[in-house]
């Protein structure tokens, strides 16, 4: 996964609104604040700039 890429968002939470199957491009890697916390993805979709979870990003497809 790099910048540029299109990737789905393969994520659903109780209580969250569902993210389940959103489409956006991979505009950078935000670094973790604590050695624990999971690996964001910042992405631009539909809706703006959001941050997504690395582990349920699923690359859809590659930029050159």
């Amino acid at each position: 996964m790099k910048v540029g890429d299109l990737v789905q968002y393969q994520y659903t939470h109780h209580g969250d609104p569902p993210a389940d199957g959103m489409v956006g491009t991979v505009i950078d890697f935000p670094p973790a604040v604590h050695a624990k916390q999971f690996k964001k993805v910042k992405v631009l979709t539909e809706n703006g700039i959001e941050d997504w979870i690395m582990q349920f990003c699923e690359v859809i497809s590659e930029s050159r």
